[in-house]
C-alpha cells in the first residue's frame, strides 16, 4: 500500500538584485560586497577584451579587422552614458 507523504514546497522567489548591496560573501580572507565583485569582474573582463582586441589590431594591420573595432565600439558603448538633454525652466 502507498502513503501519501505531506512535503511542504513553498516557492519563495527573493529578489537578490535588490539585497546585493546588503549581502556579503566571506571569503577565506574578507568579507567582500557581491555587488563589489561583480563590478570589479565586470571591468576586468572589458579591460582584457580591450586589451586583446589593441593588441590583435597592432599586430594584424594588413588583416580584416572588423571585429576587434566592433568589440572596442561595443565595450566602450556600455560604459560610457548616451547624452540626454536637459529641459530648460520656463
Amino acid at each position: 500500500m502507498i502513503e501519501n507523504n505531506n512535503i511542504d514546497i513553498k516557492d519563495e522567489h527573493v529578489d537578490e538584485s535588490k539585497d546585493d548591496d546588503l549581502r556579503e560573501w566571506h571569503t577565506c580572507c574578507s568579507n567582500s560586497s557581491i555587488a563589489f565583485i561583480k563590478y570589479v569582474v565586470t571591468v576586468s573582463i572589458s579591460l582584457i577584451v580591450l586589451v586583446f582586441s589593441l593588441v590583435m589590431i597592432s599586430f594584424n594591420p594588413d588583416d580584416d579587422n572588423s571585429i576587434y573595432f566592433s568589440l572596442i565600439a561595443s565595450i566602450v558603448s556600455v560604459y560610457i552614458p548616451s547624452p540626454t538633454m536637459d529641459k530648460k525652466p520656463n
